[in-house]
């Protein structure tokens, strides 16, 4: 009687608890990056929790860092994602709504399971991005993160711009640090949650290994100029979205002459995202003569040479920017371009005003010195952020980039302005825009 009553209670308890469940899945968001979730599902409570690797986050800012961030309410979970929420089921549907956790940020949540496929969404800002899945046996890592990752330290330490910085005890330490947690990466997003948090005190920024973006996925919608009129007289550039090549330019600049606008405002606020023929461009609409406009050099200039070279010598070393045969992101092949500046039929004739703030950098921060120096139109804002290298896309293998830098800035002069900026004609850090349009 004894045995009976015991199995009777064993199987009281399997009734009484709740049902759960646990698959793994590689989902995808919208530009293809991967991350592998374990979804536990309780059919009990009609909850469900869905995560990335267990206690990923604390391993990379380490317990102490983790446990303070945690207490200081700016981390719940001590995973990179981690989704929870409620359940229902629709027909051969389950239904899941709740809370995308990444992080610090929480977002809105929707998804559905049906067979072996994910669907769903998270809303950032009132913008839905789209996340699809399929099932997968087990929750090995998605890639070979380890190989990957030891393929860009090489890659870096023939392309980075300035071999100094790899002697930095900064960047030892940051490769002892992901060397001990490669093996145990398991997706798309640990991996650049490794560089970016571990890479907070490199020398230099960015160090990043992510997924190659085709320039269609990487731009998602048609990529329009940035230019509209702001007041009578008056239109503006947003430096995010300049022209990017001479027919571009010529476009705008019939519809300026047309309008008969007397000033323009480029607002280059934290803008580190213009390419380089897009600089050349705006500066020979902006000029009324020729002139070099400086140079940018790569790692392969430093290996044979010391200091920057003459701006007269430019033509005879280097190609320009606009020409034909440049392609954005492949500078690190050459030993560098400069910048030719040549004044079209319709360059502006007005009253130009550049607005920048302690973030410009990298190529608009070019930008700014070469208005300054040239005189080409009035600075007004703060002093600019003082980091002209640009970063380009070195391909590591069909699938992934590394992503650093691996060309700078130098002014004819010689002169390169990292840890210097630019200092504007008038300082104004509240208030910019109203303060341009009161000198109009």
């Amino acid at each position: 009687m004894k045995i009976f009553y015991f199995l009777l209670f064993i199987i009281l308890i399997f009734q009484t608890s709740p049902a759960s469940s646990q698959t793994f899945w590689k989902i995808a968001n919208e530009y293809g990056d991967e991350i592998l979730l374990t979804i536990e599902v309780n059919s009990g409570k009609n909850t469900f929790e869905a995560f990335t690797r267990k206690d990923a986050l604390k391993d990379l800012a380490g317990i102490f860092t983790y446990s303070l961030a945690k207490a200081a309410g700016k981390l719940k979970y001590p995973e990179i994602v981690f989704i929870e929420g409620k359940t229902r089921l629709k027909n051969d549907s389950l239904l899941m709504n709740g809370n995308f956790n990444y992080f610090d940020k929480q977002f809105q949540f929707s998804g559905s399971i049906a067979g072996n496929h994910f669907e769903g969404d998270y809303i950032d800002r009132d913008k839905a991005h789209r996340l699809t899945g399929i099932k997968v046996p087990n929750n090995k890592p998605i890639k070979d993160y380890s190989s990957l990752i030891s393929t860009g330290f090489l890659v870096a330490e023939k392309n980075i711009f300035n071999p100094q910085w790899l002697k930095s005890d900064e960047w030892v330490e940051f490769k002892k640090k992901v060397n001990e947690l490669r093996l145990l990466i398991s997706d798309d997003y640990e991996l650049a949650a490794t560089c970016f948090w571990l890479g907070k005190k490199l020398p230099f920024s960015p160090f990043e290994i992510s997924k190659s973006r085709p320039n269609k996925m990487a731009s998602g919608a048609k990529n329009r100029v940035g230019f509209s009129e702001i007041k009578v007289n008056t239109a503006m550039f947003d430096g995010n979205s300049l022209p990017k090549n001479q027919k571009e330019m010529d476009s705008i600049a019939v519809i300026v002459n047309k309008m008969g606008y007397r000033n323009l405002i480029i607002d280059l606020r934290g803008n580190n995202r213009i390419s380089p023929v897009a600089a050349n461009v705006i500066l020979n609409y902006l000029s009324d003569r020729p002139f070099s406009a400086g140079v940018y050099l790569t790692r392969k200039w430093n290996e044979g040479n010391s200091g920057s070279p003459l701006a007269q010598d430019y033509p005879k070393l280097f190609k320009c920017v606009c020409d034909k045969d440049f392609r954005s992101g492949e500078l690190y092949k050459e030993r560098g371009r400069y910048l030719n500046i040549i004044p079209g039929e319709k360059r502006f004739n007005g009253k130009v005003y550049l607005i920048i703030n302690s973030k410009t950098s990298r190529v608009a921060e070019m930008i700014t010195a070469v208005v300054k120096n040239r005189k080409l139109g009035t600075i007004i804002g703060q002093k600019s952020a003082g980091l002209t290298f640009v970063a380009e896309n070195i391909p590591l293998n069909s699938e992934y980039d590394l992503i650093l830098p691996d060309c700078d800035f130098f002014t004819p002069e010689g002169e390169n302005l990292n840890n210097k900026g630019v200092d504007p004609d008038s300082a104004k850090s509240e208030e910019i825009m109203k303060y341009v349009l009161s000198l109009l």
